[in-house]
């Protein structure tokens, strides 16, 4: 295997730029980076989301993050909320995954979430499930 050198600039101590070169072993696939996307273009991308996907579950709330170039869709405290995130999942090629947590009242939930990338935005469709919500679900 080969490997190549990248040159990487960094500040040296008197405040210029210095450059170093780093070697990136032959099995390292480098990538650039993706543009930031405006924050119109994430809402249009998470309208066309949802639209394009009539067929899964809706959230009861989404939001976009400029600075995280994220697509967030919420989901409610209901038992059904398991099935919809495993819907989403599904399509998405995401894992739910679920981790217990305490309310400030001290009631006990469950917060699922699934993370998936769709054309270069990362999306995270989550719920915060109650103990008593989460009882009544079935698969």
């Amino acid at each position: 295997m080969t490997s190549s050198t990248t040159p990487d600039t960094a500040a040296s101590n008197d405040g210029t730029a210095a450059e170093t070169a780093i070697e990136i072993p032959a099995y390292v696939t480098m990538i650039t980076p993706a543009e930031k996307k405006p924050i119109d273009t994430l809402a249009e991308y998470a309208f066309a989301l949802l639209a394009e996907n009539y067929d899964l579950p809706s959230p009861v709330y989404f939001s976009v993050s400029h600075a995280g170039q994220e697509v967030s869709l919420q989901f409610g405290d209901t038992a059904d909320s398991f099935r919809a995130l495993a819907q989403w999942a599904e399509r998405f090629g995401g894992t739910v995954t679920g981790c217990p947590t305490t309310h400030d009242d001290g009631r006990q939930s469950v917060h699922c979430e699934v993370k998936f990338t769709d054309n270069g935005v990362k999306v995270e469709a989550y719920a915060f499930i109650s103990a008593n919500r989460a009882a009544s679900a079935t698969t």
